[in-house]
Parts: structure tokens; sequence; C-alpha cells
């Protein structure tokens, strides 16, 4: 009896210790910074953005495609004009942008032009896409944690937030997924109520961009 209760204890004992250490969460500060490193060395990757509500000057509601860190570009997004949503092609390449509305072929617009639009590009630019908001944001804590993935809420200034999404002018609540140290989905939250999501996956694949004939 007595070897049965050192078992049973010695069993008790264990089952606590790797619950306790299972349970423990990764640092915000730390999850978001491993990303944030991860992140500028990313080459291209495939993504998506979605706009719930309403952004000053920006027209895109959704977009989806490719993109590489050389700032070229390739997908569809839905614009919002004259109260309507209308679904283009576009491709982004040598600093112009080429898109196709429902009817015609494409028409070249120069990239400058291109903020009302959405310039996909600034996703992977380290100077101002998800490298430099990960590294950016505040009060980082993580509420989530599972076999390599993990789920941080943190602030981000708007100074920051506005180079990759424009249109913002306030400091926003943010909600990062990770996988591998590679950020996977974000969420803005605006003080409005109005939000941006923007997922990312397949990472570092070939991809280039050419000028459509």
């Amino acid at each position: 009896m007595s070897r049965r209760r050192v078992l049973v204890g010695a069993l008790a004992l264990l089952l606590a210790g790797c619950t306790s250490s299972s349970g423990a969460l990764p640092a915000g500060s730390e999850v978001v910074g491993k990303a944030a490193t991860a992140m500028r060395s990313v080459t291209s990757t495939h993504f998506t953005i979605k706009v719930d509500g309403e952004l000053p000057n920006v027209t895109v509601k959704d977009a989806e495609g490719d993109l590489n860190a050389e700032g070229q570009s390739k997908g569809r997004a839905k614009v919002e004009q004259f109260g309507q949503l209308i679904e283009v092609d576009y491709v982004l390449v040598d600093e112009d942008l080429y898109f196709k509305g429902p009817t015609g072929g494409f028409t070249k617009l120069p990239a400058a032009l291109a903020g009302g639009l959405y310039d996909p590009t600034a996703i992977l630019n380290p100077d101002k896409g998800v490298a430099k908001v990960l590294s950016s944001a505040r009060d980082a804590k993580t509420v989530g944690s599972d076999d390599g993935a993990h789920v941080v809420e943190a602030t981000v200034p708007r100074d920051v937030v506005a180079g990759l999404v424009p249109g913002i002018d306030a400091d926003v609540k943010a909600r990062f997924s990770t996988k591998d140290d590679r950020l996977t989905d974000a969420v803005f939250e605006l003080p409005t109520g109005a939000k941006v999501s923007i997922a990312l996956s397949d990472f570092n694949k070939s991809f280039t961009a050419t000028p459509p004939a």
C-alpha cells in the first residue's frame, strides 16, 4: 500500500509538471519580435485583404493575390465605385499598375496613383510593412498558443499602421496570429469599428509578375 501511494504521488507530480509547462504562454513581445525578424526575410507570399467598414480615401473592399519583396504583385480586387462593388484584375510591376475591369483590356496607371486602390506590396516592405508593424507593437500579450502557433493582442501606433493600411489615422487594436514565427493573420480594429484583416500564406514560393500584353 505504501508503494502504491508513492507511485500515485509521483504520477500526480509528473502530471502537474506537464500541465504547468504546456500551459505557459510565451511573452507577447517575444512572439512579435521573432515574427518581425522572420518576416524581414520573406521573399514572396500569397495574401488576402478584407476591409469591414469604411476607410477614408480607400476604395478597396477586399483583394487577393501574390506579391514579392521586389515590389511586384498580381491578383484581383473588389473596388467600390459610385456605391457599387466592381471586381478588377491587376498587375503591379516596374512601378506601374495595370488594371482591368469587367469589360475591356488592361489600363496602365502609374503606381504613385494607386494609393486609393491599395498597394499590397507594402506588406513585405521592411520599412512600413508587417515587419515594421510587428516590431512597433505595444503592450503585446499572448492570448493563445498551440503547437508552434501563437495569438497575440497588442496596440499599434497610427503612424506605423498607416504605412501598411492607408486611411488609418488613429492607434489601433491588433490581433496577430503566427505559425513557426511567421505572421499568418493580422486583424486591425479602428476606433470607428472598422476592421482590416490580412492573411498570408505560401511563403517564399517562386513568383514574378510581368506587364500584361
